[in-house]
């Protein structure tokens, strides 16, 4: 029984760090204006007005696939519709990557490297830090080939951050579903756990092994 017991908490603190607590989520400290981090936050308000500004802006070199906006050479591309109508708005990447690879390479050869897609931007940097680097993407990230083409435009920054936000997390309902699920999983792996410690002498010997 100890050992059933041992294993249900090593589960449920794997699923802690790994789910609740998120490892992976920054944990540098940058500091944003409180009517701005209002704004980004805000993203019935104004995500349609950041995906506007995004378009604008950032389409040139950067993607959000998770919300079919490509970039936009790709997006000027008529082959962009053809494979739409096949595989839907939102292309699979390997299809995205190896039709439109010389696209790809092009803003290879300009930056260095292909600029990421930024469709879960919001969730591995944070809107302090993608708010910095935005505006000043030197200050935050020295040597790197991002340009500022933000700067001097807090309030339009916010509005973009908004926008990824919205692609890049749920909606309450969808996290509410998602929270449901691993709960119960959690719950699942803990019933095993004590079902098989429990059954464990009858399990054994229909193996042979007890």
């Amino acid at each position: 029984m100890i050992k059933a017991i041992f294993f249900t908490v090593i589960t449920v603190v794997f699923f802690y760090i790994i789910w609740i607590n998120n490892i992976f989520a920054p944990h540098e400290h940058y500091e944003m204006p409180a009517q701005h981090a209002k704004i980004a936050d805000d993203v019935k308000s104004y995500a349609k007005e950041g995906k506007q500004l995004f378009e604008q802006n950032c389409q040139s070199c950067h993607s959000v696939r998770y919300d079919a906006v490509y970039i936009a050479s790709v997006q000027a591309n008529p082959k962009l519709k053809t494979l739409q109508e096949k595989y839907g708005k939102v292309l699979p990447r390997d299809v995205y990557e190896s039709v439109f690879h010389e696209d790809l390479m092009s803003l290879k050869e300009s930056f260095g490297k292909v600029p990421p897609d930024l469709s879960t931007i919001y969730i591995v940097k944070g809107k302090e830090y993608l708010y910095n680097f935005i505006l000043d993407p030197q200050k935050v990230l020295p040597g790197t080939s991002m340009p500022a083409v933000m700067a001097g435009r807090p309030e339009e920054t916010a509005k973009i951050i908004a926008y990824l936000k919205s692609v890049a997390e749920p909606s309450p309902e969808e996290k509410g579903k998602r929270v449901l699920m691993g709960v119960g999983t959690i719950a699942y792996l803990i019933v095993m756990g004590v079902l098989l410690w429990i059954y464990r002498g009858r399990i054994l010997k229909r193996m042979g092994l007890h």
